[in-house]
């Protein structure tokens, strides 16, 4: 019985492909694959836009909204922070007067969806001493969610600014 039973499950073996590191099957998955894009990428993800993200740094701070439940704690060797805006500016403005450095912090908006496209925004955040500053570009990524496999398929990434 054991004999057939590695027989059958030889080729799986033998054959299997390595894990992709996020499946996206629901929609809070892709705020986990734009997290691990962005810290790939160093907050460069394409020619036109680049998001700061210091050589020096290893946490970034995403701002906690009702829609986004929770990230990954570690990305490509950053740690991720989810932090509520108002509370936690006055420490980010600390940290960044002590670190002398830009703390990279980013805003994920809501979802748009048309269609079976869906388009997520990735703005970056300035720390201010009053007030946190949302930038004057952002970048857009872009999925389209396959209805035959149930499933979202990263397509593209795009720069806009205003």
């Amino acid at each position: 019985m054991r004999l057939l039973l590695a027989f059958l499950l030889l080729p799986m073996l033998v054959w299997g492909q390595s894990a992709q590191p996020i499946e996206m099957w629901q929609e809070p998955d892709c705020y986990k694959h734009m997290i691990y894009l962005l810290t790939s990428a160093k907050g460069k993800l394409n020619d036109t836009c680049s998001l700061a993200i210091a050589p020096t740094a290893k946490d970034i701070y995403i701002i906690k909204t009702d829609y986004i439940k929770s990230l990954p704690d570690t990305a490509n060797g950053y740690r991720i922070h989810l932090i509520d805006a108002d509370s936690s500016r006055k420490m980010l403005y600390k940290m960044q007067k002590e670190q002398q450095i830009q703390i990279p912090v980013f805003y994920f908006a809501k979802w748009y969806r048309y269609l079976e496209y869906y388009q997520y925004w990735v703005m970056p955040v300035t720390v201010q001493k009053k007030k946190l500053q949302y930038g004057n570009q952002a970048i857009k990524l872009h999925y389209f969610f396959r209805q035959d496999l149930s499933r979202f398929e990263f397509t593209k990434t795009e720069c806009a600014s205003w």
